[in-house]
């Protein structure tokens, strides 16, 4: 705003210039001169106005009284112009204009004495009555010592020297005021402001004087350069209000001057006398002018008694605060005291003398606080104190009071620097809260020495997915391979670290939390090596030390959790792959059994009809194709029926080498490594078998363009350690079967589906994808474990783990085939629910001389078998059927008749009578599907065996 008013300034003086060159002494020169006076008049009473309202405490009275008197000079100059360019008359003795003239210092001298020591902002009664008896003052002044001229006349001219001497004697008096109050300023503001009036008032008056004495003695017209003299000064005040800036001392005490005898009886004489100046002022009045004198003496009068009982009344009611004050003060929790400027107590509460040590208060009383407090080094607090206080006027921290018996108690104190120079202590024992900080501290040395000893990553950041940690538990760096500082200094951008395919599962964790629940979240991490790893990441919202909320939370390592779970899903689907696989070959067996029994009929009943005996070979290689399907469907759910005996691998796979090895193209290169000394397994001889056939085809498929085969056998340990990677292998000793290649390898989502059935990587009609998983249902119904290895252009490892058993090896002795020729004679009971089936095992037995009945349910059976009696010879029973099992049904009937010989047969046992698909000792078994052929065989076999004990 200052630059806007210089700019104006230039204007109005340019003007004036301008008038002067171009006007002359003219009316209009005349107009223009008394224009900018009121113009620039009111210019500083804008710039006053505007500093009032930026103003504060006294200042804001001052700027608007200084901006009413300058604005009185503008309006009384309005009618100066009116008389002497309108009416081209002079002003007349009575009139307004000269009244506005002389009464205009009023204003500053109201600003002039206002209250320093108070400092308000506002207008109370106090102040309202000061400004009257001002105001009276000033008027009996100007009456008195205008009076003279009065009576001179109807009027006077501009330049009359009488009233012209009066005007600057009362400016001079003002700027003399201004100079006195500027130098008993408390405040460097206070002196700020009344220096600036007092160097406004001082221009005033020499340019007024001036002016008044080339109009009064030179006779100078309006329109000269003189007209300068007037707007000057106004100029001046406005770019004086423009560029006032409040100090940066807002709030400060001001520093009170002591109220002994002396400035009280001034004060009071200050009070009586204004009226004692109106009744010498009132002397001098004529007769005419007397009632006014006394009306003016009066109201004088009246203000001063009125002041002086408002001063009484105030002086009662501060006694009364006070007295409350002190009364509240003795009440207070915290230590109070005040001390003079000379640093001795003059008031204490029991509390802060209770704090430092004493327990008579008033003893304390007249004392340096030196005196007061007890042993101890005082001279660092003391000298903090004093710098504080003499910059800022306060000091607040931490002390230690020392009592007198050694006792040290921990306190905060704020000390504030009074007006009069003396201190106000205000004290606070903390000595709770210090041991509630020094509980909690050693609390959290125990929570962290707790946190940094789990497992776990303890941590607290903050809220949002990018919200900065602030710490984290040393265990990161065992889990995640960063160091504490590593993390922290950029862990705004930790979700980089999480799976990408696991950021939605982060995101909704975060909003479920923005909605007051907890975060939960388990997602990958990929450490500092590159490994993947499973995390659990659980926190919650709380409030942290500043009140803001923080998350704190748990990341727990969950990899062998997630393993163990993936492991049992796994081991869960195939299990309910394999229960329908099992089901599915059940009603399979069945038809095949129908379909070879009446393929070997038709053969043996056409064997001069060579075309009709190639179709129907055609169907029965159509017809083993489907037999050997199922075997492999039933391998792999494990319901085959397994022979188990205690085996030699490495002979298993030496038998095997020559018939592998004509298996493979000249490209392909296979070794086989046996290890010497290797352990006895317990498994069926034909499954193993299978086994290292199907691995080792399944390599050879794998090495299109050629390549290496190695074979391995050997003892090994599972400890532990190993087997807690692998949640579902026992610990123990294994006999390991290896085949690697050198092919070219799998994903790891092949991997995952290696072992499921009719999965296959090859085209259309080169495999039915049952090899690895006819492997995979022999090796889990052996009690063994498979364990697959691939990586993408190197190739494949297939490790099986096979229990070692301390049994010696079986040797195998040849059975000689019984006679199928041989007639029989003796009496069967077939037992079977499937129709078909039961037709043709009846054909095909009675064909060979054997009498049979047929039974359709086990129900059936028993009922049959007590109107026979001991005429039934061998019980020749389906497993798995409605109701009654085989098994049962062979227990009721063996306990009638122990000679009674049992012959099961069946697709599909379900462990009736094998547990785990491994046959029991003396249980004769006809695995379905069979030919006409093996079933003669079979039957007769165990009609020649003695009779078994078990059924």
């Amino acid at each position: 705003m200052s630059r806007k008013v210089m700019v104006l300034a230039c204007v109005v003086v340019g003007l004036h210039i301008v008038g002067m060159l171009t006007l002359g002494t003219s009316t209009a020169a005349g107009v223009l001169g008394n224009s900018l006076q009121i113009f620039s008049s009111g210019l500083a009473a804008a710039a006053c106005f505007s500093a009032s309202r930026r103003g504060w405490g006294l200042s804001r009275p001052f700027w608007l009284l200084a901006g009413c008197g300058m604005a009185t000079w503008g309006i009384a100059d309005i009618g100066w112009m009116y008389y002497e360019n309108w009416l081209h008359l002079v002003v007349p003795n009575y009139s307004v204009v000269r009244i506005l003239f002389d009464v205009q210092g009023i204003f500053f001298a109201i600003a002039l004495f206002l209250d320093q020591e108070r400092d308000s902002p506002s207008f109370d009664l106090e102040t309202r009555l000061d400004s009257l008896q001002i105001a009276i003052v000033f008027l009996s002044v100007f009456l008195g010592l205008n009076y003279v001229q009065l009576l001179r006349g109807d009027s006077v001219t501009a330049g009359d020297p009488l009233p012209t001497w009066i005007f600057d004697e009362i400016n001079i008096a003002l700027a003399a005021t201004a100079v006195i109050r500027m130098l008993s300023a408390p405040t460097r503001r206070l002196r700020k402001l009344y220096g600036g009036l007092a160097f406004f008032l001082v221009i005033y008056t020499v340019c007024s004087g001036i002016a008044d004495y080339l109009q009064a003695v030179r006779h100078v017209p309006t329109g000269t350069p003189y007209d300068l003299y007037w707007t000057a000064p106004f100029l001046l005040g406005a770019f004086w209000a423009a560029g006032w800036k409040e100090p940066e001392e807002q709030g400060a005490i001001a520093p009170h001057a002591k109220k002994n005898l002396a400035r009280l009886a001034a004060k009071n004489v200050s009070l009586a006398l204004p009226p004692l100046i109106v009744v010498a002022l009132v002397v001098q009045l004529g007769p005419e002018w007397r009632r006014t004198g006394f009306a003016l003496l009066a109201l004088s009068i009246v203000c001063f008694a009125t002041r002086l009982g408002l001063s009484e009344y105030r002086q009662s009611d501060s006694a009364e605060i006070a007295r409350r004050n002190t009364l509240a003060m003795d009440s207070a929790i915290n230590g109070m005291a005040i001390l003079d400027a000379g640093g001795k107590y003059i008031y204490v509460n029991s509390t802060y003398a209770r704090m430092i040590g004493n327990t008579n208060r008033e003893a304390m009383l007249g004392k340096s606080w030196r005196e007061a407090s007890g042993p101890g080094d005082t001279a660092p607090v003391e000298s903090e104190v004093q710098e504080a206080l003499k910059k800022h006027g306060r000091w607040f921290g931490p002390l230690t009071v020392h009592h007198s018996d050694g006792t040290e108690v921990p306190t905060e104190m704020a000390v504030t620097t009074l007006p009069d120079g003396g201190r106000i202590c205000v004290t606070r024992d903390i000595t709770e809260r210090v041991s509630a900080q020094r509980a909690r501290a050693e609390t959290e040395i125990k929570y962290r020495m707790l946190v940094e000893q789990v497992a776990a990553i303890s941590y607290i950041a903050e809220l949002g997915i990018h919200g900065q940690w602030f710490y984290v538990s040393p265990q990161i760096e065992t889990m995640f391979g960063y160091s504490t500082e590593e993390w922290l200094s950029n862990s705004r951008d930790w979700i980089s670290h999480v799976s990408i395919e696991d950021h939605p599962i982060i995101h909704a964790a975060e909003e479920a939390s923005a909605r007051g629940e907890p975060f939960q979240a388990e997602y990958r991490v990929t450490r500092k090596d590159g490994q993947i790893m499973w995390v659990s990441d659980t926190a919650v919202v709380v409030r942290g030390s500043d009140r803001h909320p923080v998350m704190e939370g748990l990341i727990v390592d969950i990899t062998d959790r997630k393993m163990l779970e993936n492991q049992l899903l796994q081991a869960r689907k195939m299990e309910a792959v394999g229960r329908l696989a099992g089901g599915v070959a059940h009603d399979f067996n069945n038809l095949l059994t129908i379909i070879k029994g009446y393929i070997e009929m038709a053969m043996n009943r056409c064997p001069d009809r060579p075309e009709l005996r190639g179709h129907i070979r055609r169907i029965e290689e159509a017809a083993d194709r489907a037999v050997a399907l199922v075997r492999q469907l039933l391998a792999f759910s494990r319901k085959q029926v397994l022979r188990p005996k205690i085996l030699d691998l490495n002979a298993i796979v030496m038998n095997l080498d020559q018939l592998l090895r004509r298996l493979m193209s000249e490209n392909i290169e296979m070794k086989t490594f046996a290890s010497k000394d290797v352990g006895a397994i317990k498994a069926d001889p034909g499954q193993i078998e299978q086994v290292v056939m199907n691995l080792v085809v399944n390599a050879r498929d794998a090495l299109p363009s050629g390549g290496r085969i190695l074979i391995e056998t050997s003892n090994v340990d599972l400890d532990s350690t190993y087997t807690r990677d692998l949640a579902v292998v026992r610990p123990g000793p294994y006999v390991l079967l290896a085949v690697t290649d050198t092919g070219i390898g799998m994903t790891a989502d092949t991997v995952a589906h290696i072992f499921e059935p009719f999965y296959t990587t090859k085209e259309s009609g080169q495999g039915t994808g049952l090899g690895l998983s006819t492997v995979y249902g022999i090796v889990k119904q052996s009690g063994g474990y498979i364990w697959v290895y691939s990586e993408l252009g190197k190739g494949t490892t297939f490790k099986v783990y096979l229990p070692r058993v301390k049994d010696a090896v079986e040797v195998s002795v040849a059975e000689t085939p019984a006679s199928t020729t041989h007639k029989g004679y003796e009496t069967i009971l077939l037992v079977e629910d499937e129709p078909a089936v039961r037709e043709l095992t009846q054909i095909v037995l009675t064909a060979r001389g054997y009498t049979v009945i047929e039974a359709l349910t086990p129900e059936d059976a028993v009922r049959l078998a007590v109107n026979k009696g001991a005429e039934i010879h061998l019980l020749l029973t389906d497993v798995v059927m409605p109701g009654i099992s085989g098994r049962e049904l062979a227990k009721r009937l063996t306990g009638l008749y122990p000679n009674l010989r049992v012959l099961y047969m069946s697709g599909y046992t379900y462990n009736v009578i094998a547990q785990d698909g491994t046959l029991e000792e003396g249980i004769s078994f006809l695995q379905k599907p069979f030919t006409p052929h093996v079933l003669a065989q079979r039957v007769r076999e165990v009609l020649d065996r003695p009779v078994s004990v078990k059924s």
